[in-house]
């Protein structure tokens, strides 16, 4: 979509349209770098932090294309490109590295597969449905380009809320799983789980 909104809106080469993108991949590619590291200690919390910078970043750029001047929108984007791409280096890694821990080593390639394909095919259905929105938006006010990426953008920012919503109620699950130990199971009035 920015690809769109560059090169068609704003007339950009194929390389200015990929440069003004630019702070995304570099905040994804330093703080994948960093999460790596603290994904055994802070756990499910990286998630829900990466993925309230990623909304928090998309969020931002769209309202900043939409309303600011044309010829300022890009540069003014830039710091919120970049929380969005710092925010998506806490989630990629250190989600794959959660998901398959859980997963019992005789599962795991299936569940590799699986998780695999679960990114392709939503990849695959967000590279086809938000662009479409785009020129939906496009076609019903010709020439919008600041509108057309905005919604399209916005649009975009919902499956990660959703995200989000999904990880904050399991990194809370986690914490109170750890905060309440287990009960002694009680048969017949005798307790067991290694009390005698």
């Amino acid at each position: 979509m920015f690809a769109l909104y560059f090169q068609n809106g704003l007339g950009y080469s194929p390389l200015r349209s990929g440069l003004a993108v630019t702070p995304f991949a570099i905040g994804s590619a330093c703080a994948e770098a960093i999460a790596g590291r603290l994904v055994d200690r802070l756990g499910r919390l990286l998630t829900v932090w990466g993925l309230a910078g990623v909304a928090l970043g998309l969020g931002g750029t769209a309202l900043i294309l939409r309303l600011a001047p044309a010829g300022t929108a890009v540069w003014l984007a830039l710091p919120a490109l970049l929380i969005g791409g710092l925010g998506s280096g806490c989630v990629i890694s250190p989600n794959v590295t959660m998901t398959l821990r859980e997963v019992p080593v005789r599962m795991a390639g299936a569940a590799g597969g699986a998780l695999q394909t679960g990114q392709r095919l939503g990849g695959a259905i967000g590279t086809a449905a938000l662009p479409g929105l785009f020129y939906v938006v496009l076609g019903a006010h010709p020439h919008d380009y600041r509108a057309a990426v905005a919604t399209a953008v916005g649009f975009g920012i919902l499956p990660v809320l959703c995200a989000l919503a999904l990880a904050a109620h399991d990194w809370r699950r986690h914490r109170r799983s750890r905060r309440t130990p287990s009960a002694p199971e009680v048969s017949h009035g005798h307790l067991h789980a290694g009390q005698g």
